[in-house]
């Protein structure tokens, strides 16, 4: 078998961006499929991956190792990683394919049949007050999650120092806790606002909702604050989205920097980077929640991942964007009680479906 094409498909989701699929196709007829970062498809990701595709044309794709290693860039370059983290879950989806089994059995066997989701509210809100997240966080439990997420800090400044400068977003969260009860769990994503001293008090300002992690509450670059914002919680400290490749990690478990892992299939490397990361984390007794609020294949390539590593605690999952999300995939995505259920299906599970990329794809595909 070999390779005969690359070809991205980017379908319009809202106000937040594209959701951008690749396809490698092959000479027998077997296509497989991966997720762009939406950050890397805006900033070059697909160039590269057009720029590759006479490079990869006549290539094995059952040699991922060695093609993702032949295409490693000679220094840390995050569209090529996002466009190679895409490329590495095409691969792993043919190889799938090919040999008749879903990809969790190729690297490792499952260890459950199901995979807990939590709500990602975050993007869908577009009323950012605390009754409209409020509101999508109802709407969100009604739907049968058991879990929700927000980043009610979004739109102020970056190095907020004290809980008095964020009033807003702790109202978010105290609204969003009235509306969901006690019995759900709440998450809060900081996306990096505060200095150390500013995430210690807007933890204590949030100390009485019973949060279920604390996330990114400072850069990744300030390993320091992170130690004394973890030393000062009691709930886990999670984090790790952006970082890149196990290398990235290596600071986060040498320090103990973090409660909870975070790496996004999208960003890490790919499928087998965030196994590979998964399990160096395992070995600290530090459980992996991978992020990824973002399209269908992303999650189907975070499913089968982490069907595969005992240390797994949940998964991310882009909430209320577009109600047209579940008709992208074959068969469509189904989640009953906030869980999906592991595929039996080879590969990935899934496969694009060209109609309703048609109907929505991106103006700049057309």
């Amino acid at each position: 078998m070999k390779i005969t094409a690359l070809k991205t498909h980017a379908v319009h989701v809202n106000h937040r961006g594209d959701w951008t699929f690749l396809a490698v196709h092959t000479d027998e007829g077997i296509t497989g499929y991966g997720e762009v970062n939406p950050g890397g498809a805006r900033s070059g990701s697909v160039d590269f991956l057009q720029q590759v595709e006479p490079v990869l044309a006549g290539r094995d794709p059952g040699a991922i190792e060695r093609i993702l290693a032949d295409l490693l860039p000679s220094h840390v370059d995050r569209p090529k990683v996002m466009a190679l983290s895409a490329l590495d879950q095409a691969l792993w989806d043919i190889k799938g394919k090919v040999l008749g089994v879903p990809v969790a059995d190729l690297i490792g066997g499952r260890c459950r049949d199901e995979i807990p989701l939590y709500a990602n509210i975050n993007r869908a809100t577009t009323d950012r007050t605390p009754a409209g997240f409020a509101r999508n966080a109802a709407a969100a439990v009604a739907d049968g999650f058991d879990a929700v997420k927000l980043a009610p800090f979004d739109g102020m400044p970056a190095g907020i120092d004290r809980a008095s400068d964020a009033r807003e977003g702790i109202s978010c969260m105290e609204a969003v806790r009235a509306a969901i009860g006690p019995d759900v769990s709440l998450l809060i994503d900081c996306h990096s606002h505060f200095t150390a001293r500013g995430g210690c008090e807007v933890f204590d300002a949030l100390r009485d909702l019973s949060l279920y992690w604390y996330e990114e509450p400072v850069p990744d670059e300030d390993h320091d604050g992170y130690l004394a914002i973890k030393d000062h919680i009691d709930v886990p400290l999670a984090g790790g989205e952006s970082l890149m490749y196990r290398e990235g990690f290596w600071p986060v478990l040498d320090q103990g920097m973090m409660d909870v892992i975070m790496p996004d299939v999208t960003i890490v490397g790919g499928l087998w980077e965030l196994k590979k990361v998964a399990a160096m984390a395992e070995g600290r007794g530090i459980p992996t929640a991978p992020h990824g609020p973002f399209g269908p294949l992303t999650i189907a390539a975070g499913v089968q991942a982490m069907a595969a590593h005992p240390g797994f605690q949940i998964l991310e999952y882009a909430w209320g964007e577009v109600p047209w999300r579940h008709e992208l995939i074959e068969p469509p995505e189904r989640i009953e009680g906030g869980r999906i259920q592991i595929s039996d299906r080879p590969g990935l599970g899934v496969s694009l479906n060209m109609d309703t990329i048609e109907t929505y794809r991106a103006d700049r595909d057309r």
